[in-house]
């Protein structure tokens, strides 16, 4: 037993020899390393975070304890280019406040405090992100659905979804109020509408969308504005109205002309042939309105004690001239609803002659409508 403890022991001194020899060469390397003297370290600074922004970045520090620190110097460009930034000690911790004018970039940056006799610290690596004209350009604002002014001069302005991938954050609107006040609206992009009230009549608004490129970004960007018109209930009053075929019901006067549609009154409607002669689907009503009207919207009212019983889809028609073919804008459905409900038109098409025809309907042969409005702004 004594033998195998005299083992251990042997190899255990063997092994503490290795480790100080180890050690002995690492500190005469050290020693030959620092020959020219003892190096004296100041302290670094601390939590560093570069924001981004317009042209240029924050850069913002803590100074902790070492109260040697006189002076600071930013690094980038493979430190080619740098800043120096003073640094006045107080009892505590003072903070590094630094805005840094530069080109569109991604910039890692090395930043060493000073003290007075020149001794640096160690190095403090951070990152940060300059904007410019290449982000400036990919921004687009934000497209509109619609724009539609109600009878108290009220515009509900409808939003697409807006890709959030560069940062978007809200669209702003300026306007001029019936008073001659400038207004601005914002609206964040997770709405989709937004109300200008007490708009002025006759003017345009200006939009732009705004974004923050990420969360460190200290500016806010803007895609370049644009301006926008308004649609507007067309003025009916001198149009001319034509159905495929039209007949009084026994509840004259209610019911029967196209003409019933433009009287402003959702109680009076057009109805097709019913008694004799009564056609199948497709029915159609058609108008002149006279003027060219650029079309963003049609609004229908179905007769609000059979909603269930005239047409459902429909496709909506316009042309410039009679001689000319009818160019189809889309098709639609009407809902069994009563009031008016409202159906865009993609692209806004300017037409002096619009159409709705009426391809089937709720099991009746027969078709009738109360209101038919257009919203859009007239040509001049």
């Amino acid at each position: 037993m004594e033998k195998i403890w005299n083992k251990i022991r042997m190899s255990g001194l063997a092994l503490l020899a290795l480790v100080i020899g180890a050690s002995c060469a690492k500190m005469d390397d050290y020693k030959r390393f620092v020959e020219s003297g003892e190096i004296s370290y100041t302290g670094k600074i601390d939590s560093v975070v570069v924001f981004s922004g317009d042209g240029r970045v924050y850069v913002q520090g803590l100074f902790m304890s070492d109260p040697k620190v006189a002076s600071c110097r930013i690094y980038w460009n493979n430190m080619k280019d740098s800043v120096a930034v003073p640094v006045v000690r107080t009892n505590t911790v003072d903070t590094l406040k630094q805005f840094i004018t530069l080109p569109e970039n991604l910039y890692n940056f090395r930043i060493h405090t000073f003290d007075a006799l020149g001794n640096r610290s160690v190095a403090v690596y951070a990152t940060g992100q300059a904007y410019g004209q290449a982000y400036k350009t990919s921004l687009n604002n934000r497209l509109i659905i619609s724009a539609i002014a109600d009878q108290a001069d009220n515009v509900t302005v409808m939003w697409r979804d807006v890709d959030k991938t560069l940062g978007a954050i809200g669209t702003e609107i300026t306007y001029t109020d019936k008073e001659g006040k400038a207004q601005l609206v914002r609206t964040p992009v997770s709405e989709k509408q937004s109300i200008l009230k007490n708009y002025k009549p006759k003017t345009e608004f200006t939009y732009q969308t705004l974004y923050i490129p990420d969360t460190l970004c200290i500016d806010t960007f803007a895609a370049a504005a644009e301006k926008h018109s308004y649609a507007y209930k067309i003025n009916r009053s001198n149009w001319l109205a034509f159905a495929d075929s039209y007949e009084a019901t026994g509840q004259l006067p209610n019911g029967g002309s196209p003409y019933f549609v433009l009287d402003d009154n959702p109680n009076t409607y057009w109805h097709t042939k019913h008694s004799s002669g009564t056609s199948p689907f497709p029915h159609w009503l058609s108008f002149d309105m006279k003027k060219a009207v650029k079309v963003d919207m049609i609004e229908l009212t179905s007769r609000h004690d059979y909603v269930t019983a005239d047409f459902r889809d429909f496709l909506i028609e316009g042309r410039n001239s009679e001689a000319e073919p009818w160019t189809t804008y889309g098709s639609y459905n009407l809902p069994d609803a009563q009031g008016p409900q409202q159906f865009l038109i993609s692209g806004s098409p300017t037409v002096r002659y619009i159409r709705i025809f009426q391809l089937n309907g709720g099991g009746e042969p027969h078709s009738h409508l109360a209101e038919f409005a257009v919203y859009g702004s007239e040509v001049n």
